[in-house]
């Protein structure tokens, strides 16, 4: 019987391993590689290749595991790589933030003592420029300067209402807490320092004075003074002033109704007046809409701040269009009897986030 001779892959390999020793730069057959690769171990590898565990080729291994691996990391492990991130900027939403973190103080918070806190020791008031930035408040301006009563801003810039500061709007800002007096006929320095309950010498040092002689129209800086609770109240927007001069007829809640009798509710004040009179807004707001209906006959309501509105109803005329934005004590319209009415009179509703209120418990 014939014996065939099979050429094993193991032995093939064998014969081929000593031409793997051969310096690098030696050629060697196509086909003697081809068939060593497969079955060269790590070991000889190593030993053949000692710069394969040289430490920059362990660095860029371990690299090219670590990027390889990262997918798995960052889902199972939690090592999350954040990279720079770029926001635009959100007027409201820092608006907000500021609000959280400086919550708006109200004129009751912030009327006080006018020296309880003055210095011992007074230097001249010197002055900086303050540009309003987007999403600026007046109290949050107050805290980036240093300042502690919001009536020095308010004082120093002219300002009636603390609401309605403006982007670009550029603000003095004094180096202490206090307001501006300008100085009337007939007043002294000593007449104004009783007044603000401040030394004299607070006055001289903080104007830089070296007398006490003043002049008509003169601005003296009082320092520690603020302003009053109403003076707050109204640059505040916390001051309702009544929209109409007349006689309560009828007051908020139930009441019998003046034409049928029956118990019912009164949903704000009646307050009697000549058809014709002036009727104004009572606060800083915008026309919501105006318009005529059955009941309140011709009528306006307003949107202020804080969530507030107000109505003004059975007016005779009306002088505001919607949209418009009209200051606290404009003329809105004229008292009249228009509507569901028996007489010459202004209906007042005043409303906080869309809820009655008594008108009353609002108005100065």
């Amino acid at each position: 019987m014939d014996v065939i001779s099979v050429l094993q892959p193991e032995n093939h390999v064998e014969r081929r391993r000593p031409m793997l020793r051969r310096p690098a730069f030696r050629a060697f057959p196509e086909e003697a590689v081809q068939e060593a690769v497969p079955t060269a171990s790590m070991g000889a590898l190593v030993r053949e290749y000692p710069a394969a565990l040289s430490a920059p080729v362990l660095f860029f291994v371990a690299v090219a595991v670590f990027f390889m691996l990262s997918p798995v990391l960052q889902y199972r492990v939690g090592l999350f790589r954040l990279g720079g991130l770029s926001l635009p900027s959100d007027a409201a939403l820092d608006s907000a933030m500021r609000s959280l973190a400086l919550p708006a103080a109200t004129a009751a918070e912030l009327s006080g003592d006018a020296a309880r806190d003055l210095p011992l020791s007074i230097r001249s008031v010197t002055y900086s420029e303050y540009r309003v930035r987007k999403g600026d408040t007046v109290n949050s301006i107050l805290a980036r300067s240093g300042l502690k009563s919001i009536s020095t801003l308010l004082s120093a810039n002219g300002i009636d209402n603390a609401r309605r500061i403006r982007e670009g709007q550029n603000l003095r800002v004094p180096s202490m807490d206090g307001l501006i007096h300008s100085v009337s006929r007939g007043e002294s320095l000593e007449r104004i320092a009783r007044r603000y309950s401040v030394p004299v010498t607070a006055l001289l040092d903080a104007n830089d004075l070296s007398s006490s002689s003043i002049a008509v129209g003169q601005k003296l800086f009082i320092p520690g003074a603020t302003l009053s609770a109403r003076e707050l109240r109204k640059a505040m927007g916390e001051l309702f002033l009544a929209p109409v001069q007349g006689r309560l007829t009828s007051p908020f809640g139930y009441r019998s109704d003046p034409f049928t009798g029956v118990r019912s509710f009164h949903t704000g004040i009646d307050l009697a007046a000549p058809t014709g009179t002036p009727v104004r807004s009572t606060l800083y707001g915008r026309v919501a809409t105006t318009g005529y209906s059955n009941v309140y006959g011709n009528y306006v309501i307003l949107t202020h701040d804080d969530g507030y509105q107000s109505l003004y109803a059975h007016l005779s005329s009306i002088s505001v269009r919607r949209g418009q934005t009209v200051e606290q004590g404009v003329l809105i319209g004229r008292v009249g009897n228009t509507g569901y009415s028996t007489g010459s009179h202004l209906h007042f509703s005043v409303y906080k986030h869309g809820k009655m209120i008594n008108p009353r418990t609002v108005l100065n």
